[in-house]
């Protein structure tokens, strides 16, 4: 075997035995005010690694993977980053913070090097304590530290965690320390830190905050809004049930509204209000039609019903105003 085969292998067995604490279910911390991820389930999104359960996003360097977890993860362990070449292997992970503890430096410096002592590894050198902003306002605190394994193997070994609310972040990253003595290796966890930096959050999905089937309903008229303003009739009426009663008066009133020169006048569609009822909901948007020309706004408020039929939202009829 060469040695970059090896060193895969090797950092493949350190993710599913190198931790620290295990993650605990916590209280619900429901978040306001947060845009909802792209999906409910966690991946990569235009180059970002989502995390739904969490809700926080992190764009990756240009060619990173993520690499889904196994069976065998670490219980604290949501995802796996690595780079093009798979040199540096980082591990993103999500605990409960203990009581009324806050996170500093220095305790997390101390606790990074307790628990690889606890994976037998010895600590040869302790880079210095350092602390980075984020583009939110957090600050991520990072750990670096010099290690041998078992097989007196010397990795380098970064060590970055974030406070926010009732829960720390953890970003764990290794590569031996062959590598990362080098320009590239060096230039990899500038890479991977700069990325943390970018950290930023969206509403959680589950327990932690908006359900599963209300965060359906929300992407499913957030695309309809958008339908809206496209001036598209045919991807607006794609929203509709087969069904929908009045489709012929709903697509005059709709191509009525988007009629003239395209760059003449602007749509703007805005939510009002959502009402959930387990499979049915009723929804409300005003739309505003303004001419540049003359300057002539005009506006009007258009409300839905909607069934989940057949495990997909749609809108069956509309709600006419008395």
């Amino acid at each position: 075997m060469n040695h970059r085969f090896l060193m895969r292998a090797l950092l493949l067995v350190l993710a599913l035995g190198f931790g620290i604490w295990g993650c605990k279910s916590g209280s619900r911390s429901m978040e306001e005010g947060l845009p909802m991820p792209p999906s409910a389930e966690s991946g990569v999104y235009d180059g970002q690694y989502i995390q739904t359960e969490y809700g926080f996003g992190i764009p990756l360097p240009p060619k990173w993977s993520w690499i889904r977890l196994s069976a065998e993860q670490e219980v604290d362990e949501v995802a796996r980053i690595t780079d093009p070449h798979r040199d540096l292997l980082v591990r993103l992970t999500v605990q409960d913070r203990s009581g009324d503890d806050r996170l500093t430096g220095k305790a997390w410096a101390q606790m990074a090097a307790q628990d690889l002592e606890d994976h037998l590894f010895k600590i040869e050198k302790k880079g210095k304590v350092e602390d980075w902003k984020t583009t939110g306002g957090e600050r991520w605190f990072s750990a670096s530290f010099q290690v041998t394994d078992t097989h007196d193997r010397h990795w380098a070994v970064q060590e970055w965690a974030l406070e926010r609310n009732d829960l720390w972040y953890g970003a764990h990253g290794m590569m031996l320390a062959s590598d990362a003595a080098k320009d590239a290796g060096k230039k990899l966890f500038k890479e991977m830190q700069g990325a943390l930096t970018q950290i930023h959050w969206y509403t959680p999905i589950g327990p932690r905050g908006i359900s599963i089937e209300r965060f359906e309903l929300a992407q499913f008229t957030e695309d309809f809004r958008a339908a809206l303003e496209s001036r598209s009739l045919v991807k607006v009426n794609g929203y509709l049930d087969e069904l929908f009663p009045d489709r012929s008066k709903w697509n005059a009133w709709y191509q009525q509204l988007v009629s003239g020169e395209p760059k003449s006048f602007e749509i703007k569609a805005v939510s009002n209000g959502l009402v959930i009822n387990g499979d049915y909901a009723a929804a409300s948007w005003t739309i505003t039609r303004h001419d540049l020309k003359d300057d002539k706004t005009e506006k009007f408020e258009k409300s839905f019903r909607l069934s989940k039929k057949e495990g997909a939202w749609k809108i069956t009829s509309s709600i006419e105003r008395k």
